[in-house]
């Protein structure tokens, strides 16, 4: 598993997935992991794909995928939002983009799930970086409707006071209730890290970090 930044350049297509994947990025993929890359067409829903040897679920409309298989790279794309693996010990993995509107409708909760689907029992996470509760103002209706349903913990401020959400604290606390461990958090912010992460919010950039999970 890898979390991706500035170093390894643009692993998108401003943020789309599409069929044909140039040349440059393919190689800046190979360069990760040198094995074929499972891409989604990320909306900032609840759905997760499972991935056959075929690399069925490649191309569809999801949030995360999970897998068994082990001559793939799961992968999703993020600017700000958070991205997260998941594995347990009998050999499955997921990864999971999770933006406010996923974690409020459960997106890690259901990514979760289809790891024990998949035969999964103890569940581990790693969470990248992502936007942070300083430079992340929020709207008070949209802020209400995550802690509603993960808690008054992803309520935060600004540097200069406003109303914030906690992006990582929302992941967190997803993960407890869904019952997985935090292993790893990466506690960098996209927007504040400007040398070392794309940020959209912050800077507009349309380029694409991410995380890259795969069974060795």
């Amino acid at each position: 598993m890898r979390f991706t930044g500035r170093a390894e350049g643009d692993l998108g297509h401003g943020g789309e997935y599409v069929e044909q994947v140039d040349p440059a990025v393919e190689a800046r993929r190979r360069a990760v992991v040198d094995r074929p890359w499972i891409w989604l067409r990320q909306v900032h829903g609840d759905r997760i794909v499972t991935v056959d040897p075929a690399g069925l679920g490649a191309g569809e409309v999801a949030d995360g995928s999970v897998t068994r298989e082990p001559t793939v790279a799961l992968s999703v794309l993020t600017a700000d939002c958070a991205p997260v693996a998941l594995a347990a010990p009998e050999g499955v993995i997921a990864v999971v983009h999770a933006g406010w509107r996923g974690l409020a409708s459960g997106v890690i909760a259901r990514a979760v799930e289809a790891v024990r689907a998949c035969g999964g029992q103890t569940v581990v996470a790693a969470v990248g970086p992502c936007i942070h509760a300083e430079c992340y103002e929020f709207g008070a209706g949209d802020l209400d409707a995550v802690a509603a349903a993960l808690g008054d913990s992803v309520r935060g401020q600004t540097t200069a006071g406003r109303p914030a959400l906690d992006l990582p604290a929302g992941v967190r606390r997803a993960l407890v209730l869904a019952g997985a461990e935090l292993t790893y958090d990466a506690d960098v912010c996209t927007a504040c890290a400007a040398d070392a992460y794309f940020s959209h919010r912050a800077r507009q950039e349309s380029e694409r970090q991410g995380v890259v999970a795969w069974l060795g």
